[in-house]
């Protein structure tokens, strides 16, 4: 079921080549192109099978009537205002970003079609040669269009998400990002903090805990740098709720708490039985 002439996919790593193999696996698309930075990516992405060219600036765009934007957010920032002289009137633009309300602002300042999507799909690998076709299988997708859209442009955005198996719900940018940022961004600075704050020496004495629980560590340091910037006011307070949390196992430990300090973590442990 052909939904789209030709992709263009702007950011050609784990997202936009999962995106492109997801495509190609559906039928989705007549023809992909993928658009980097590096020939490297490029190449991979060619290698692995999910994009049919590849280019290294953002030109080849006035026939494509899908562009997804799959780059760091900042990046997706900076390429924004381009595509409105760069894309033809009839154009979809998606994205893929972690973080709305900046994103959803260029968008609606430069009048472009657009329908922010935030696949919640990832993995701490990155690059082409780890995308996978079924990364967005069963998966919930974020839909988060600015305050004038065309329903139309939603519907085709739920459509194609629907299509590569995802599962779709619409918040607003504020939304997205005060929850992204307790269920995503939170345990992303969590870990980071964890991990810097061992002494090296003592890395050797960890087991399947600690590997497990810093696993996101080993995410994309420029990735996440985006991530944290441009959502800083809701991870703050995130940040804030969480320090009050600790603050309270802190308590409950000092003073020998036992009955208390079985509750806290039962609580825990009950909510964590949700997910």
């Amino acid at each position: 079921m052909r939904l789209f002439n030709k992709v263009a996919i702007i950011g050609v790593g784990l997202i936009g080549g999962s995106f492109g193999l997801a495509l190609k696996k559906k039928s989705l698309a007549k023809e992909i192109i993928g658009i980097g930075h590096r020939q490297k990516s490029i190449d991979q992405a060619l290698k692995a099978g999910a994009i049919d060219q590849g280019y290294l600036g953002v030109d080849h765009l006035k026939d494509a009537d899908l562009v997804v934007l799959s780059a760091p957010v900042k990046e997706i920032i900076n390429i924004l205002p381009k595509l409105k002289n760069l894309t033809g009137e009839d154009c979809l633009i998606i994205d893929a970003g972690s973080t709305k309300s900046e994103i959803i602002k260029i968008a609606e300042k430069h009048k472009l079609r657009f329908i922010g999507c935030h696949p919640l799909a990832g993995m701490e690998k990155k690059g082409p040669e780890n995308a996978r076709a079924d990364l967005f299988m069963n998966s919930l997708c974020l839909i988060v269009a600015p305050k004038k859209y065309n329903s139309q442009d939603l519907r085709r955005a739920r459509k194609l998400w629907e299509a590569l198996g995802a599962r779709t719900l619409i918040l607003n940018s504020a939304r997205h990002d005060r929850i992204l940022a307790f269920t995503s961004h939170l345990p992303h600075a969590v870990v980071f903090s964890l991990i810097n704050c061992l002494k090296s020496e003592y890395l050797k004495f960890g087991a399947g805990g600690l590997k497990d629980t810093t696993r996101i560590g080993l995410s994309d340091p420029l990735l996440w740098r985006d991530i944290f910037l441009t959502n800083r006011k809701e991870l703050l307070e995130a940040i804030n709720t969480f320090e009050k949390s600790l603050q309270r196992l802190k308590s409950l430990i000092k003073n020998n708490n036992d009955g208390a300090l079985n509750a806290y973590l039962k609580k825990s442990r009950d909510k964590r039985n949700v997910l």
